[in-house]
């Protein structure tokens, strides 16, 4: 058995919706420590959950946060057991270094919304992503960014209560703080839960 096979069964075991090995080969040196590869993963938010947000409604588990920190566990012990076995694996690099979502871009996942969200094709906005890098000789895939497919639609922008959102398109140069403004954001999640691609 395959090295990738054996790690996406463990992994596929643990109750993800998505798997990825992502050549990340690409970023500084000092961003990867040395690590070449990045499992990411990632579950699906429930249609009730953004039913209920949709509707102006509690919903009835913080469902969110749940599968933030279920993600984060996952990836924390993904990372002690690559070790264990030899390969150096870091489950959580400092604030920025390496977000989620420049590795779900090479992984061919989606593309970033006018929210500053990845968009996929399957879930749209609603996904809450993990990743462990390794050294580990994975079988890796990279492709390059895809292109936004907001085009005219600023339905994110129109529904974000504080106007947090700049509307601004993404491009490959393009940084955080020129598409959002984190200090008026409240994380109401309006902009993930009303994504045309969100469903």
């Amino acid at each position: 058995m395959e090295l990738n096979e054996i790690w996406e069964q463990r992994i596929k075991e643990s109750g993800v919706d998505f798997l990825y090995f992502v050549d990340i080969s690409m970023f500084p040196a000092d961003i990867t420590e040395g690590c070449s590869t990045a499992i990411l993963f990632g579950k699906a938010l429930s249609k009730e959950y953004i039913k209920a947000l949709r509707a102006n409604q509690e919903p009835k588990e913080k469902e969110l946060s749940i599968t933030e920190r279920k993600m984060s566990t996952l990836a924390q012990e993904l990372a002690e057991q690559l070790e264990a076995e030899g390969y150096k694996s870091i489950a959580k690099l400092k604030f920025g270094r390496l977000p989620h979502k420049a590795v779900a871009l090479r992984a061919g996942l989606g593309f970033i919304g006018k929210n500053n969200l990845l968009v996929t094709a399957e879930y749209g906005c609603a996904v809450i992503l993990g990743k462990v890098i390794t050294t580990a000789p994975f079988v890796t895939r990279s492709e390059p960014p895809q292109e936004p497919q907001c085009g005219d639609c600023n339905i994110c922008v129109d529904v974000c209560p504080t106007n947090a959102l700049s509307g601004k398109t993404w491009t490959i140069t393009t940084t955080p703080d020129e598409m959002i403004n984190r200090k008026l954001c409240i994380a109401c999640q309006k902009c993930m839960v009303w994504c045309p691609y969100t469903g």
